[in-house]
């Protein structure tokens, strides 16, 4: 397949902007040339390279359309889908504590898994509409743990989304419940395959919620399947020991997630540099609830590398991105600052865990592309790419997103999914789901 006609943004290591160029879709998935605008592409030409494409592979026009690699998430929670215009009963809460007991541990409590099933296929529907190719998730239900995450992996399956997804072990339910949710990990992720487009990882809530014994059992059992460890981190002042806590039960290391960060000592920032941990902002969530603000200055300076997530508050990674600068520039008081590139830290941390060459136009990359109707009004480079990823591509429709090479949406409409049908089907889960609680 080749997709010609269109503005490229590579977001390869030169940071190109081909103005009029083609890109060549190998039948393996990945990317093969990337053509500027005074090159000529064609089946042959590929052939001659020495790529295996067909002499009939078809090519599709986009007649101007922005090209760009798909977005990544970090960082959601999938199964926050159907609790969109929840009631909630009562006094609103009035710390953190009190939202997680309130709304959150009530909500993943009252699961089935019928409802993880809809809430993760609505949740990827609405991330694939925004540009979002790839999703880390991080899924709780504890009256619904043995093989929930299946559920997850099929809506995966059906929107042809990739991504990982694990289960939050916690002490808040007893130990019963723990136990149930580290057999869930493990399960899931003896069953991976390294090509697979699901991957798992290891769920932790927070050190806060999980005592010592379960901490050390969870880094035991997870000997085996060598999952790397996704978990909430210093997202509140009520877990201020977390990162230690972690550190010690040997939680921590390369492939782990660490989401939030907030609540950090300059000796935790050391410790999570000093273990190569990936830590993943959520800036909106953070607003949202009220709990502080990520200092990710004084982490990137101790070399950590942070990326940028939803935490189930908007599929919308690009108004995380605005966010994130936004809270920047108000911290330093200072309209020049500039974020460091948290949304495209995403694919390094993608390849440290997977090794999956993701969030690249360039030969060799995975084809996760996504089309843009927007034509620039204003001349465009990568010298002043910036401008335009905040004030007009933020904005853009998303034509079509293709994953691994094959069309997840297309012309603005879902290629193997019925979305009217499968948002009836979820109303009628959420408004089961909102009685029972």
């Amino acid at each position: 397949m080749i997709l010609t006609n269109a503005r490229i943004l590579t977001f390869d290591r030169g940071n190109r902007v081909i103005q009029s160029g083609s890109v060549e879709v190998l039948p393996d998935g990945s990317i093969g040339r990337v053509i500027g605008s005074d090159e000529h592409v064609s089946p042959c030409t590929a052939l001659r390279a020495g790529h295996k494409a067909e002499p009939s592979a078809r090519t599709i026009d986009l007649r101007g359309r922005l090209l760009m690699p798909a977005l990544i998430n970090c960082h959601t929670h999938l199964y926050s889908t159907l609790a969109r215009g929840m009631p909630l009963r009562g006094a609103r809460p009035a710390d953190f504590a009190a939202i997680l007991k309130k709304v959150w541990w009530r909500l993943d409590c009252a699961l089935s898994e019928e409802d993880v099933y809809y809430s993760a296929l609505l949740g990827l529907m609405d991330s694939a509409r925004c540009g979002v190719g790839t999703v880390i998730d991080h899924h709780s239900s504890p009256k619904a743990c043995a093989g929930s995450l299946d559920p997850i992996e099929r809506a995966f399956q059906e929107t042809g989304l990739r991504g990982a997804t694990c289960y939050e072990v916690s002490d808040r339910n007893g130990p019963t419940s723990a136990q149930e949710g580290i057999q869930e990990n493990v399960r899931f992720l003896e069953g991976r395959r390294p090509d697979c487009l699901v991957r798992g990882m290891f769920g932790l809530h927070a050190a806060f919620t999980l005592t010592d014994r379960t901490l050390s059992a969870c880094a035991e059992a997870n000997q085996s399947v060598r999952g790397g460890f996704h978990v909430h981190v210093a997202e509140d002042r009520i877990d201020r020991a977390g990162v230690r806590r972690l550190e010690a039960a040997g939680i921590l290391d390369d492939r782990t997630i660490a989401a939030h960060c907030i609540h950090l000592t300059a000796a935790d920032r050391d410790r999570l540099a000093r273990h190569g941990v990936n830590v993943v902002h959520n800036p909106q969530s953070n607003n949202n609830n009220a709990v502080g603000v990520c200092d990710v200055p004084a982490l990137v300076r101790r070399g950590v590398l942070v990326g940028l997530g939803s935490d189930g508050y908007s599929p919308r990674l690009w108004d995380e991105y605005k966010a994130a600068l936004q809270m920047e520039k108000q911290r330093a008081h200072d309209p020049r600052v500039h974020s460091p590139d948290l949304l495209w830290n995403n694919r390094a941390i993608v390849k440290k865990i997977w090794g999956v060459e993701l969030g690249r136009i360039e030969a060799g990359a995975r084809a996760d592309l996504q089309i843009l109707d927007y034509y620039p009004p204003t001349p465009i480079d990568s010298e002043n790419l910036s401008g335009h990823l905040l004030f007009g591509i933020a904005n853009a429709p998303v034509d079509s997103l293709m994953v691994e090479g094959r069309f997840v949406v297309r012309d603005k409409q879902f290629v193997n999914l019925d979305e009217h049908r499968i948002a009836e089907q979820a109303a009628i889960r959420a408004k089961a789901l909102w009685e029972r609680l």
